[in-house]
């Protein structure tokens, strides 16, 4: 591309969006990409503080910012996106179904360091709604040489992707309920109608529900069944604490399932436990559930649903954005709460 006065531009084709700003109003490309200048286009120009532009030149070995963002988006994921743009060297992926958004956060490091490409995103382990932005795309420069562009992108395409959106495949939900005041009937079980909306958000069903005494046997049992009967995630709820009455880690660890963590640097839900049958996820839930509106179970049921394996790691690093500000009116999850670094 070549820089031009915007008189000796006019008859030739413009190489990139020429952004037109109205403070407060509006901010958008006024010529596109292409646009052939016209001796009419020149007080446009002059009002929008252009003097110069760039015009495409023939000349090989640089690569356009618009047709840059186009293979960078391409790189970037493998499916389950689409696409916007682009529009003044910028292209926005979108979310093609509900799902949770995951990034290879070393590789977008990498992007971002590189001195040419930026990929902004929404946080990691975003639940998106169809149609949702996620992430956005462009170089620096209006135009850059392939030989520093596509060592980039190979980077890109060998250790990718670095997007992925999960579907929410484990809808089968199973709920087991632990204490003996809500199997004695002395207090009503309401967890039905606390958990039902948080599951049907992300496609799911509560299939099974049971409410058991503070017996480990029992509850065991109850997890056992819940499975057999074709639940693909688990969620026991309460006795978790260090009452001596409280047995419900007992109950999940004599069902056979492999105990991946107990306790978290999160609250509400530092008694959190996380174990795995095979492939279904066991969700240990402290009482916290009944009380708060967000709670630990809030950030690790969508990944459960989703299949996305739950480590300690992964418990542990959300100390950091892991305090709950109480707020009068709750924005979850439009709020620092369980974002991380």
């Amino acid at each position: 591309m070549i820089k031009l006065t915007i008189e000796e531009a006019v008859g030739k084709p413009l190489a990139n969006d020429v952004t037109r700003i109205i403070p407060g109003k509006s901010k958008g490309p006024a010529f596109k990409r292409g646009h052939v200048v016209a001796e009419d286009d020149l007080p446009l120009l002059r009002e929008m503080g252009k003097n110069h532009v760039y015009v495409l030149d023939p000349e090989a070995g640089s690569i356009h910012e618009d047709d840059a963002a186009d293979i960078l988006v391409k790189a970037f994921q493998e499916e389950h996106f689409q696409f916007e743009g682009p529009s003044e060297g910028k292209i926005t992926l979108k979310a093609a179904i509900k799902g949770l958004f995951k990034i290879n956060l070393g590789l977008l490091t990498f992007i971002n360091r590189s001195g040419s490409v930026i990929c902004s995103t929404v946080h990691q382990n975003t639940v998106c709604s169809k149609g949702m932005a996620v992430a956005a795309t462009r170089i620096i420069p209006v135009a850059m040489e392939e030989s520093g562009f596509w060592p980039i992108v190979e980077k890109i395409r060998l250790q990718g992707p670095l997007l992925r959106l999960l579907p929410f495949t484990r809808t089968n939900v199973g709920v087991v309920v632990t204490g003996e005041e809500f199997s004695s009937g002395k207090v009503k079980d309401s967890s039905r109608e606390i958990l039902s909306p948080k599951v049907m958000r992300l496609n799911g069903t509560i299939i099974f529900h049971r409410v058991c005494p503070d017996d480990k046997d029992i509850i065991s049992k109850a997890i056992q069944e819940a499975i057999g009967e074709g639940c693909e995630t688990v969620i026991v709820t309460g006795g978790l604490s260090v009452d001596p009455d409280d047995v419900t880690l007992d109950g999940i660890i004599d069902s056979g399932a492999s105990l991946v963590s107990y306790g978290s640097p999160i609250l509400p839900g530092a008694m959190f436990a996380v174990a795995y049958m095979g492939e279904t996820a066991i969700l240990g839930v402290p009482a916290a559930v009944y009380y708060y509106k967000t709670t630990v179970m809030d950030l690790f049921l969508p990944r459960a649903m989703s299949g996305d394996r739950i480590t300690r790691e992964d418990i542990v690093s959300l100390g950091h954005g892991g305090l709950c500000l109480g707020c009068k009116t709750c924005t979850y999850p439009i709020c620092p709460f369980g974002k991380g670094a």
